[in-house]
């Protein structure tokens, strides 16, 4: 069954009908769709073709419709090939399919995985060597690791997001199977799908690929996959690049690259949110980041309007500010730029002073989420653990304890933090129902599997990384997460969220890029203790 329309749209022929033609022969059939456009080409390594065009219309998503989506979509069938047997015999065959907006670009993919069922099979295993290589490199890379089948599983999925983008070179997937290429997933999940791997070049490509995208000292929020055209509605994306750039040099030492490359532009980012740039983000007198409303992580709308709205000073805005001015302050110092270098260490100095006398909730024992013109939001959220786990820590040593204690409390459960504290009469413990109802418990409750990563890393960081307190961390959280997890939704792979309520049901993409990535990256870097060869002692 066949049909050629975006992965949110379905298709109703009576009022949209697909507009196609189609070529078929003895072994090949090939289907050109017009609005969109694109052409598959499917061919079998054995057997005939029989061309018989047929509709199945009303096909029903049970899913879609429970999720208040239309949830009856019409495809179109070619025909059907046909392999004939003799009593008692056996064969291999393969059913060969490529599709691009180029019908030349498709028969030219058709073609590179071979017409027979030998080149097919050695299509296949030239792959899953692929795949084999990049298991046995890390397992050579870090003979400390142990091999588990929970973990190969998990570097493979690591290995699904990276794909080639529309704009040359590497990219993120964010999730499948209905997200693109988004500025903040792909910063936040590169350590581990590259870098605690080994994939530098691969990592550098997007740094570059994206430092081409940066407008206004913004990059951008995602490249949508049906213009390649760049959305720049974030106020973390833009740091949590800086945060990468970070983390590359820790694991590979390449200043050369980033100085002749990205230094302007990460010049130009600071001082563009000095001055002010798009969506209201801008520094403030007190020397913290000021944005508007819904562009943070937690940015779920509902007819246009942010469920969760942070507009003010974030707390992790400001933890991901003040990280940034500090790698600022050490790449200025290794350039040999003093007066920048003094610069970017007074504005930090200054933000981490105006942050821990203001965001400093005493009567929660922790921080509140979001400064407002009217005060603090004491709403628990979870969005404090970055003031601890970020490699720059913005909050005074003597309150990460506090902090962490809240986070490990309130937050904690096997799959992932929860979004919102289960006292909030906001609190929503299943993402369940129609789009306005899902939004609306997207970040007041849901558990995201990805913010294990920081937990993990403020956790150790705070309490010591003793052999004792990190085989607690492996065994309580890290094995049970990796061995469940993927093998519940998306096999092989983890889900975007949970349900915070039991079983704890998986929820939203079947496999997300961050939530297999941080969660690696933490048990690599902080339960193994395998640190980046350049990372400060």
């Amino acid at each position: 069954m066949l049909t050629c329309r975006h992965f949110h749209s379905v298709i109703n022929r009576a009022a949209n009908p697909l507009e196609l033609t189609q070529k078929s022969g003895d072994e090949e059939f090939e289907t050109a769709f017009q609005h969109p456009s694109a052409t598959i080409l499917c061919r079998a390594t054995d057997g005939r073709f029989h061309e018989h065009i047929n509709w199945v219309d009303g096909l029903c998503y049970r899913a879609e419709a429970a999720r208040g989506e239309d949830g009856s979509d019409d495809q179109f069938q070619p025909g059907f090939f046909e392999l004939t047997l003799q009593a008692k015999e056996e064969k291999d065959f393969a059913l060969n399919a490529a599709v691009d907006v180029d019908s030349r670009i498709a028969r030219e993919v058709l073609d590179s995985t071979g017409k027979t069922i030998d080149e097919v099979a050695a299509s296949f295993t030239r792959e899953s060597a692929r795949l084999d290589d990049l298991l046995s490199e890390f397992y050579g890379l870090h003979h400390e690791v142990s091999a588990a089948d929970w973990l190969s599983w998990v570097l493979s999925a690591a290995d699904s997001f990276i794909v080639q983008s529309m704009a040359g070179g590497s990219a993120v997937i964010a999730g499948y199977h209905w997200f693109e290429s988004w500025g903040r997933d792909t910063f936040i999940s590169l350590p581990g799908l590259l870098l605690v791997t080994h994939r530098f070049s691969e990592a550098r490509d997007i740094l570059r690929v994206y430092n081409r995208f940066c407008r206004g000292g913004l990059i951008p929020n995602f490249v949508t996959d049906k213009t390649g055209e760049a959305a720049y509605n974030t106020v973390d994306g833009t740091l949590w690049y800086v945060n990468a750039v970070l983390q590359y040099l820790k694991y590979t030492g390449d200043y050369a690259f980033i100085e002749a490359e990205l230094w302007n532009n990460l010049q130009a980012i600071i001082s563009s949110h000095e001055q002010g740039t798009s969506f209201g983000i801008r520094l403030d007198s007190d020397g913290l980041l000021s944005h508007g409303a819904g562009l943070t992580w937690m940015d779920a709308e509902v007819n246009g309007a942010a469920v969760t709205p942070r507009a003010g000073k974030a707390v992790e805005i400001q933890a991901l500010w003040y990280n940034a001015l500090r790698t600022m302050q050490l790449l200025a110092d290794r350039f040999g730029e003093k007066a920048l270098a003094e610069k970017y260490s007074a504005m930090a100095d200054m933000a981490r002073r105006s942050f821990n006398l203001k965001f400093w909730n005493p009567r929660a024992g922790s921080l509140f989420d979001v400064l407002g013109p009217d005060g603090g939001d004491d709403s628990l959220r979870p969005n404090q653990v970055f003031a601890v786990s970020l490699d720059f820590a913005i909050l005074d040593k003597a309150r990460c304890q506090r902090v962490m204690d809240v986070v490990d409390r309130e937050f904690v459960t096997p799959y992932g933090l929860r979004t919102l504290s289960v006292s909030d009469p906001r609190f929503v413990g299943r993402y369940v129902g129609d789009r306005v109802s899902r939004d609306k418990a997207y970040h007041n409750g849901t558990v995201w599997p990805w913010l294990l990563g920081p937990f993990i890393t403020g956790y150790l960081k705070t309490n010591g990384c003793d052999e004792r307190l990190r085989d607690r961390i492996l065994q309580k959280l890290v094995v049970p997460f990796f061995s469940e997890g993927i093998r519940q939704a998306g096999l092989g792979t983890i889900s975007e969220i949970c349900d915070s309520e039991a079983p704890n049901t998986p929820r939203g993409c079947i496999s997300q890029a961050w939530s297999v990535a941080e969660p690696l990256r933490a048990y690599v870097e902080d339960v193994l203790q395998i640190k980046p060869r350049f990372a400060p002692a």
